[in-house]
């Protein structure tokens, strides 16, 4: 499937996203609810566009599993059609900086990062959660590694191995909107309501001298087009760090509500995790 048009990738995912949510109650439920918490949706619209998203999933799957993790660099990065800060990005990368990437679940993001890795030789530690299931993360690990691309768990020597990494001048990559677990997160509110946090990215972010993009992707005509957002933080407080990072998620979003991950329990509350 790697080899076929992308309109017909992208169609038979649109069919594949409608069945696959179309079926399970708890996922469309959950998708539900979470559109209408953040008043990305309303009673009126709302089953429109929980067919919108799921159909956009179905999208992200196949994209993921056909291209991002099966083309190579250029091929993924020939399909950035559009970008935005992608100069100034390109060049800091290059300039030898610690540089961390936080990029959100918009979208194809599988892509962004394989695009991104093709503009420089440079190597990248990217974090990421192994599968329960040992055949799709044999599949996730081949298809996300790259010569210049190398994986590290979410455990604690894996985020050891990150910190090491982006201190001694390195590159790292991480999703920032995963769900916390009760030891590692801050509330926030996220689209007004209040969500539970991680906090690594922040930390990461804190790191002395290095730099940081909050790289987004969006589904567009042929291809997709590319933000990359450098971020500063204000000050050193963790919690005030996570919540400009969800701002400019939220502003990610907006772009494009249906393409983003809503099928995330995104606003529950982790066992011994107070809400406050």
């Amino acid at each position: 499937m790697a080899y076929l048009p992308l309109c017909f990738l992208r169609s038979f995912g649109s069919l594949v996203g409608y069945i696959a949510f179309g079926l399970p109650k708890k996922s469309s439920k959950r998708i539900r609810d979470n559109l209408l918490a953040t008043n990305l949706a309303t009673l009126n619209n709302v089953d429109e566009m929980v067919l919108k998203t799921a159909r956009e999933l179905g999208k992200t799957l196949i994209e993921t599993t056909s291209i991002a993790w099966y083309r190579s660099k250029k091929h993924n990065a020939s399909l950035i059609k559009k970008t935005i800060g992608f100069e100034y990005m390109e060049s800091v990368l290059n300039s030898g900086k610690p540089v961390v990437f936080l990029t959100p679940h918009c979208s194809s993001f599988e892509v962004a990062a394989k695009a991104t890795a093709s503009l420089t030789k440079r190597m990248f530690t990217i974090l990421y959660k192994p599968s329960k299931e040992a055949w799709f993360n044999k599949m996730m690990i081949e298809g996300r590694t790259e010569d210049n691309i190398t994986l590290v768990p979410t455990n604690r020597l894996g985020v050891l191995t990150l910190a090491k990494n982006i201190r001694a001048g390195g590159v790292i990559g991480i999703l920032p909107d995963s769900i916390a677990s009760s030891g590692d997160g801050v509330w926030i509110e996220f689209f007004g309501k209040k969500m539970f946090a991680p906090t690594l990215a922040a930390k990461m972010v804190l790191t002395p001298d290095a730099a940081t993009f909050i790289v987004s992707i969006k589904r567009i005509r042929g291809g997709f087009s590319m933000n990359s957002v450098p971020f500063k933080p204000v000050d050193d407080e963790i919690t005030n760090v996570v919540r400009d990072i969800y701002k400019v998620i939220e502003d990610a979003i907006l772009e494009a509500p249906e393409q983003y991950y809503w099928s995330y329990d995104r606003f529950r509350v982790p066992y011994h995790a107070k809400l406050s």
